[in-house]
């Protein structure tokens, strides 16, 4: 039996910003492609993503944001929402297939059927706020899959960790403050949405890099404060926010990192249950990366070491 779980569902293609937006059908298409390419779909089992139930939005989400956004899914043409989130006709299921494969990757970890997961959907969620979207944002799937695991199986500990090269406002906003949930988030400084503004709640690390930053600084931030940090918590579940826009090719950022790097961060996502014996397993969401060309070869890169039931790399040192 693979030990990895992938999610994904059709209707994450069919859901459109406009023609220039970079959050586009194009993303998953690319990582598809490589994924089987490359070999390293024989490490996971797909799945279809469910669509999430009701009650798992409003757990992070206001009623009346849940019920604008699906008052504004239009019938035809696109719905905007705000600067740079826009509705087409299947943007709202798409949304809340992506918030039910986080949910039923949770489901299939603490259930004990895998130890760890891939959700590659769109559109992805770490923008969105408990009352308003944003960032090609709708719903928060690290956050919703978070509260399911809390809700739904009373955990005690649970760690969030998001590489993404833009901080996870949104994830934030919905689990700043909470004793029972951890929040560890890499950005780029001086970056949408502007972190370097607000104060860190108390139960969050922020690990921000000046422009121009490469791979071992995030390798390093890895080792020397996230590791530290998730021993000491002993997290039962880690929901990683998997962001592939702070490769060298984006031009949406300016951070300097390569396929090796995403790699890296596979590898040592995956040795977390040697060291961590309360760890039940891993649900890893995919959030940016809009070079399509980049993104999937990053993101195959880290599914290649963390999701190969052969790899163990004993944390050597960077």
């Amino acid at each position: 039996m693979q030990t990895t779980v992938y999610y994904t569902h059709k209707s994450f293609l069919m859901h459109k910003m406009g023609n220039d937006n970079p959050e586009c059908p194009q993303r998953l298409e690319k990582i598809s492609e490589l994924l089987f390419a490359s070999g390293a779909g024989k490490f996971v089992e797909s799945k279809e993503a469910p669509m999430a139930e009701l009650v798992d939005l409003l757990a992070a989400h206001d009623q009346d944001y849940v019920n604008y956004l699906s008052r504004t899914s239009p019938d035809e043409g696109i719905a905007k929402i705000n600067v740079d989130t826009a509705m087409n006709p299947f943007t709202w299921e798409a949304a809340q297939y992506a918030a039910g494969a986080s949910c039923a990757a949770v489901d299939d970890i603490l259930s004990g059927r895998f130890q760890k997961a891939f959700c590659a959907v769109r559109p992805p969620g770490h923008h969105a706020h408990r009352d308003h979207s944003g960032g090609f944002c709708f719903l928060n799937n690290a956050a919703i899959a978070v509260l399911h695991a809390i809700g739904n199986y009373e955990l005690r500990r649970v760690a969030v960790v998001d590489f993404d090269v833009h901080h996870g406002d949104g994830t934030t906003d919905i689990l700043g403050g909470r004793e029972d949930v951890l929040i560890l988030d890499s950005f780029q400084e001086a970056l949408f949405p502007y972190a370097h503004i607000h104060h860190a709640p108390p139960n969050a690390v922020y690990s921000p890099f000046p422009e121009g930053t490469e791979g071992l600084a995030l390798r390093k931030n890895m080792d020397e404060v996230w590791i530290p940090r998730l021993v000491a918590y002993r997290p039962e579940l880690i929901v990683v926010s998997a962001g592939f826009d702070a490769h060298r090719e984006e031009n949406q950022a300016q951070l300097l990192m390569v396929e090796s790097d995403y790699a890296f961060l596979g590898r040592r996502f995956a040795a977390c249950h040697e060291f961590i014996p309360s760890l039940k397993g891993i649900v890893v969401i995919l959030e940016g990366g809009y070079n399509t060309s980049s993104l999937a070869r990053s993101c195959v890169s880290f599914l290649m070491q963390f999701a190969s039931p052969s790899r163990r790399d004993g944390l050597q040192p960077v």
